[in-house]
């Protein structure tokens, strides 16, 4: 009965040292950074909530680059609907918007604006206080119909019309949250040809 005993005990301790560095494998893999996720314009907007966080490769032709900053970048596609929101990540030049039209290859991070009720608090209240509003979507400023359907922002505040928007868009889908995805550049390249 020992000698069982002790076989057991011996063939319970030799599993557990060889499970140990499977484990250690298995987190140091999950550590790796990821390998970028081709997406396409067409594709984007219904793989995006799979991928926040995660590095990603698009191709488009640049649709707008806004002018006051350059800090955003619109890529559309000659073969798919969808248009894209680029912005540059921290410590990026601005676009050049005479690259406006050209096709460009982005390498980013997929990001995600969530706006809520309590979004939207936040927002009402810095605009009550007259604070700056660029870091809400649109900046504040007031959307056409054609330029919401479009992802463009209008040149005008007040940003009280879009959060009143929001809550009527929440409403009218029956959800409490609506999520808008775009990617952070980190690198990316012009075809000038």
């Amino acid at each position: 009965m020992k000698k069982i005993l002790f076989a057991g005990m011996m063939l319970v301790m030799f599993w557990s040292c060889t499970q140990s560095p499977n484990k250690a494998q298995t987190k140091m893999a999950s550590l790796a950074p990821d390998e970028p996720v081709l997406v396409t314009v067409g594709d984007f907007l219904t793989k995006a909530p799979d991928l926040v966080g995660k590095p990603v490769t698009i191709k488009g032709t640049a649709d707008h680059i806004c002018r006051g900053d350059g800090k955003k970048l619109f890529i559309i596609s000659t073969t798919e609907e969808g248009r894209v929101k680029v912005v540059t990540g921290e410590d990026m030049a601005a676009f050049n918007s005479e690259n406006e039209g050209l096709d460009f290859t982005v390498n980013g991070l997929v990001d995600e604006v969530v706006v809520d009720e309590t979004y939207l608090l936040e927002w009402e209240q810095e605009i009550k206080a007259g604070i700056e509003e660029k870091k809400h979507l649109g900046g504040g400023a007031p959307m056409t119909p054609e330029e919401k359907a479009a992802g463009q922002h209008a040149e005008e505040d007040p940003g009280m019309e879009q959060i009143n928007g929001y809550r009527q868009e929440m409403a009218e889908k029956g959800v409490n949250k609506l999520s808008f995805y775009s990617i952070v550049c980190t690198s990316y390249s012009v075809d000038k040809e």
